[in-house]
């Protein structure tokens, strides 16, 4: 039976975005917890929502949101960084891999919380290789090293998690209608003042007859800091914390045919700020696209983005922090 997220427990303060009051098939809530250094492996599970058997090749559309703070055990404020993906299993076993013919992850989070309260989203194509009795886990937890360098204080770095949850907006998809991309595994390095870059690029055949779909382009960028690494030239050192990268990024669609109702759609460009006091941070795309019946071929999405007067290069972070996809509309 399906669940409106109007109708979640107070404790869940969602959804942030607009356009997203959809109705979702199943959803599983995580529960308030002060939440300490995490000791490694792949993250504290803070919610399991089970599928059910699920058809080799389908497809699911899940949505995580998780709102966290920071703090301290002894009560001070510290930076933190918080890890936050969804992975998928068979019911019991281990996270499935992102493969051609599979998709099973991703990962997000944000570094550095400084004080108060931030909601971060993360979404995905849930697609297996093989038919069987799936389940998709929340996990959040604080990520490790923050305490390095204070002798005797393990777990002194913590962060509440007040809210959260895992949803299935709405059953199956497909095998036909859906199309999406992780990315290789190399992170893309943006020059400031550079030409610009499509990346994440996926083809997509809507079904026939359909008038509309959804192309998301969601996209983990970090500034270059430090000594470099992470896809930022090694050898240079960067800027200290007061400098800045100004992302500039959109969501575009383009059509393979020029037959009158088909012309290249892209969101309004945003820019975001990432910098060294708050790196390692996720841009949300979502694209409602258009279409005569008669349908416009195939359509190439795929995110751009570009330095827009920043005093870092940053980084758009590859498979499986960064994911291109499209689907029939909600």
């Amino acid at each position: 039976m399906r669940t409106f997220l109007a109708t979640l427990s107070a404790l869940l303060l969602v959804p942030v975005l607009a356009g997203t009051a959809h109705a979702y098939d199943k959803i599983a809530e995580a529960a308030p917890v002060t939440m300490v250094e995490s000791p490694g492996g792949e993250g504290e599970v803070r919610a399991r929502l089970v599928l059910g058997t699920v058809t080799a090749g389908t497809s699911h559309n899940l949505r995580s949101e998780i709102e966290v703070g920071d703090g301290r055990v002894d009560g001070a404020v510290s930076a933190i960084a918080i890890g936050h993906k969804i992975t998928c299993q068979p019911v019991g076993g281990t996270t499935l891999p992102n493969t051609a013919a599979q998709h099973g992850q991703i990962w997000s989070g944000q570094n550095l919380l400084h004080g108060g309260r931030v909601t971060l989203v993360v979404r995905m194509l849930f697609k297996p290789a093989t038919t069987g009795n799936y389940e998709c886990l929340l996990r959040a937890y604080v990520l490790n090293g923050y305490a390095a360098g204070q002798p005797g204080q393990p777990g002194r770095e913590t962060a509440r998690l007040y809210s959260g949850f895992i949803g299935d907006i709405d059953g199956a998809i497909g095998p036909e209608g859906f199309a999406q991309t992780f990315g290789s595994s190399q992170n893309t390095f943006l020059g400031m003042d550079a030409p610009g870059k499509q990346v994440n690029p996926v083809d997509y055949i809507p079904l026939p007859g359909a008038t509309r779909f959804l192309a998301t382009a969601d996209l983990f960028a970090t500034s270059c800091y430090g000594e470099g690494g992470n896809a930022c030239p090694d050898g240079t050192t960067y800027p200290g914390k007061a400098n800045t990268a100004m992302v500039r990024f959109r969501t575009v669609a383009t059509p393979s045919s020029a037959a009158p109702g088909c012309v290249a759609q892209a969101t309004p460009s945003e820019t975001a700020a990432v910098s060294g006091n708050l790196h390692h941070l996720r841009l949300l795309g979502q694209l409602t696209v258009t279409q005569p019946a008669s349908g416009c071929g195939t359509w190439r999405i795929n995110a751009f983005v570009q330095d827009n007067g920043g005093t870092l290069p940053f980084v758009i972070h590859g498979n499986p922090y960064s994911v291109t996809y499209a689907r029939p509309p909600v």
